[in-house]
């Protein structure tokens, strides 16, 4: 676990806008944000200084905790021996982040998480008898960490003098999962939040991100990126007027710093620029989390918990056009399946079938590449999935293959996605044309293009050796960021010593 430098608590001035009393404001606050009791002190400073008539925090479990324990739930089904030292391993933890913060106010905390963890340990035990894993079992553990999480950080509110209550999301949120994604029953859940507000009326509210129930009551989870989803989720029962998520970074990059050191912070973004950078792996919200706000005009932003004065990134429905593209984000770790014939041309329902074998095979497209000839249809798919896409395309054109029809199915791996997104790249001649030279100039082969009409993204495949280097030329060609020129001067004689 990488380590992360304490800070001393900050009091946040907050913008003029954001202390008017009448303010409702979500703030979300990431693993990282609360990995132990320091980070529990710090956070609890930060929204302290910040005055808002109702301040809904929501928490995700402490840094690790999550895997963890699914790492044990999974150990217990295995009837692993060691599954006993995973758990008291947690339990451990919880408790010594509840005595450093809270000190000689723990015994309730201690109390509370011994009786959880308690019966953790009977859900493992019978996970061990079964020896099998169910769905609902995991989704019943997973989900934990976010509990305890809010409990350690509003009793130490409480223990401030704060009027603070603690709100379990399997309370209040009703979801359902459908083929895209979790769906949220929005009638049902905002009439158990009114009941439950009635009961407790306090300014101050910690909810539990990533957990929920279904429409049978049955406890779920909203998925891996789940406790931001919550956060946009309970801005928008709250009718809040900002959703802040709290990160361990200043905003959203330009482009990875880890790939591009020069990377620059950008100051807003889209909603439409937000998803389309989220998609493509840039660190940003996850387009399902900015589907509430969407739909309220929700402004978010995303804000550094260990840089709290930083304004950070705010993604809201307006375009401001700084230039043709804002980031760019690179995705690894894919392959491009391209499937090639002359029985393709002029046949309706080619495009149906490719994409109706890979639906049956769980075969998820990340990208889609066809040329107005129809001789070849192509689409970038994960490397995991790319021997499972090719199977399947060979199965289903397997007549086609037999005759002739279709001359091959060829699979290439170790494919990375370039992707330059911007609003400004709508109706501004020579975008595409920028990017290509300055991949060619480095020497990049494109495998495949593909571009929306809304011409708010190009995405080019290339092979993973270039990625690094596509990524670090495609962000110099469009000035992302500042450039350094040397000039050097040779000779100098009367023109030159006036310059000098």
């Amino acid at each position: 676990m990488s380590s992360v430098a304490v800070l001393p608590a900050v009091a946040e001035p907050a913008a003029p806008e954001l202390r008017a009393a009448t303010s409702t404001i979500v703030h979300k606050f990431g693993g990282t944000s609360v990995a132990d009791a320091e980070r529990y002190r710090h956070v609890a400073q930060l929204l302290l200084a910040r005055e808002e008539a109702v301040q809904v925090t929501v928490v995700s479990a402490m840094k690790g905790v999550t895997d963890a324990l699914i790492a044990v739930a999974g150990l217990a089904a295995d009837d692993a021996p060691h599954w006993r030292d995973a758990w008291h391993a947690l339990r451990a933890r919880h408790r010594g982040a509840a005595v450093a913060l809270l000190g000689e106010h723990a015994g309730q905390t201690v109390e509370w998480l011994d009786a959880r963890f308690d019966h953790l340990a009977e859900v493992l035990g019978a996970l061990a008898v079964i020896g099998e894993l169910p769905v609902e079992v995991l989704d019943r553990v997973q989900g934990l960490g976010e509990v305890y999480s809010a409990q350690l950080l509003g009793q130490y509110l409480q223990s401030l003098g704060e009027a603070c209550a603690v709100l379990d999301a399997r309370d209040v949120l009703v979801v359902d999962r459908g083929e895209l994604g979790v769906d949220v029953d929005w009638v049902q859940s905002a009439q158990r939040l009114a009941r439950w507000r009635e009961a407790h009326p306090s300014p101050r509210v910690v909810a539990t991100g990533f957990v929920a129930r279904d429409r049978r009551d049955r406890i779920t989870t909203l998925g891996r990126n789940g406790s931001d989803y919550s956060g946009a989720i309970f801005a928008a029962l709250f009718n809040a007027d900002e959703l802040h998520i709290w990160t361990d970074v200043d905003g959203v990059l330009s482009a990875d710093p880890r790939v591009v050191p020069e990377a620059v912070q950008l100051d807003a973004l889209s909603y439409d620029e937000a998803c389309e950078l989220a998609y493509f792996g840039a660190k940003v919200v996850h387009p399902q989390t900015m589907s509430p706000a969407i739909e309220r005009g929700l402004p978010i932003i995303i804000r550094n918990t260990f840089n709290p004065l930083h304004p950070g990134t705010r993604i809201t429905a307006e375009r401001t056009v700084s230039g043709p593209i804002k980031g760019l984000t690179l995705s690894p770790d894919l392959a491009v399946l391209n499937l090639e014939g002359t029985g393709l041309i002029g046949v309706p329902g080619t495009a149906e079938r490719v994409f109706a074998s890979l639906r049956n095979a769980h075969v998820s497209v990340v990208m889609i590449s066809q040329g107005s000839s129809e001789h070849s249809i192509c689409c970038v798919v994960k490397q995991a999935e790319a021997v499972r896409a090719r199977d399947a395309l060979l199965h289903a054109f397997a007549h086609e293959l037999n005759l002739g029809q279709v001359q091959r199915v060829q699979l290439t791996d170790n494919v990375s996605v370039l992707a330059a997104v911007g609003d400004g790249m709508a109706g501004q001649p020579g975008v595409a044309a920028r990017l290509f030279e300055s991949l060619g100039r480095a020497q990049v082969n494109i495998l495949a293009i593909a571009q929306g009409s809304s011409e708010r993204n190009i995405s080019v495949a290339v092979d993973s050796r270039h990625a690094t280097k596509a990524l670090r030329a495609a962000h110099a060609g469009f000035w992302l960021s500042p450039q350094t020129f040397s000039v050097g001067v040779i000779g100098p004689g009367n023109v030159g010593a006036a310059l000098l």
